[in-house]
């Protein structure tokens, strides 16, 4: 199963529509919020299911805040991140995962893209797919699951657009 993860549209889908065009076999995406009517957009354009979040700009959302998605036995707790401080440290964020016995957590809200394992379990951000804070360019994630619930996890950078003078 190939997902594709990706966080903080902000409304902006020009990236997204160019990874999806781009990237063959996707079976599904994760949008880890802001922003939640994009995903209705995606639904159209991607012909894949879609999983969601809202995030911090979702207001008034009555979507589910956190979710636990389950891929051949491969549990993946997925919230945007805010409420549990994820621009300051990962302690929080990490002691919810570990009482909602997941292997993966995935996240957004930072607009910087990160993969660390710790104690077991891989905590991960794909950055911002439309407003990156890294210096490094617009990111996304391609989350490989097997059926054996083995995975493997690749963060993408979207090529910087030369500017003409």
């Amino acid at each position: 199963m190939k997902i594709l993860v990706i966080s903080d549209t902000h409304g902006n889908l020009r990236n997204v529509i160019k990874v999806i065009k781009d990237t063959k076999d996707i079976d599904r995406i994760i949008h880890l919020g802001d922003y939640e009517r994009d995903v209705e957009e995606l639904e159209i354009i991607s012909n894949v299911p879609i999983d969601f979040v809202p995030g911090n700009c979702d207001f008034n959302s009555y979507a589910p805040r956190e979710k636990i998605l389950d891929f051949y036995g491969l549990k993946i707790f997925i919230t945007h991140g805010h409420y549990y401080d994820v621009k300051w440290e990962y302690d929080t964020i990490l002691k919810a995962a570990k009482q909602k016995k997941v292997d993966i957590v995935l996240f957004g809200h930072t607009h910087v893209s990160l993969v660390e394992n710790i104690d077991d379990i891989t905590i991960i951000n794909p950055g911002s797919i439309s407003l990156p804070r890294d210096g490094k360019g617009c990111s996304f994630g391609i989350l490989e699951i097997e059926n054996n619930g083995k995975f493997h996890i690749t963060i993408k950078k979207m090529e910087k657009k030369q500017k003409n003078y």
